[in-house]
């Protein structure tokens, strides 16, 4: 546990640290172009890039991913399976958030299909990582006093209150 939160901290710190060098740096303060076809429709940006290199975009989502990876694996009992499914989860979604920047990559080059009414990358985004995040959501959820309080810490619990229960039976003003 105590590694966890230490390798939550750093993740925290690295994170902040990127956001302070963009804020510093300007990145991300490009102005859309008017759509050619549409005019009250934005497209785009003036420069063609958000005045950060993609290496920065790339980081900050794998740090991003980093933490949710590691808040989700807070609490729970090593040796239970969904501590291992949440590692073979998150494992999936780091993939799924490569592909994501890779097909935006191919975007951002003219070369993208539509997939179920969007471009790839939007598909991906709408379809893929919004809403992959709600299957451990609720296996977490379903099997939450399993995988956090198990019978166990229940047995240690029921000695700790069941020795309370009997130093205030012994003390001579507690007991009725």
């Amino acid at each position: 546990m105590t590694r966890l939160m230490a390798l939550l901290l750093a993740l925290c710190a690295v994170l902040l640290g990127l956001i302070v060098i963009a804020v510093v740096t300007g990145a991300g303060r490009a102005a859309p172009l008017p759509h050619p076809e549409y005019g009250p429709m934005q497209v785009g940006i003036d420069a063609g890039e958000l005045g950060t290199p993609s290496w920065a975009a790339y980081m900050a989502g794998i740090v991003m991913l980093g933490t949710m990876w590691v808040t989700m694996l807070i609490g729970f009992r090593s040796g239970h399976w969904i501590h291992r499914a949440v590692h073979a989860w998150m494992v999936g979604y780091l993939l799924l958030f490569v592909i994501l920047m890779w097909s935006f990559g191919a975007y951002a080059a003219g070369d993208t299909t539509i997939v179920l009414g969007f471009t790839a990358p939007t598909s991906l985004l709408v379809y893929g990582l919004t809403l992959a995040p709600w299957i451990p959501l609720l296996l977490i959820t379903w099997r939450f006093e399993d995988a956090y309080f198990g019978p166990d810490e229940q047995a240690c619990f029921d000695d700790i209150v069941a020795e309370a229960k009997d130093r205030t039976r012994s003390s001579p003003e507690g007991g009725s």
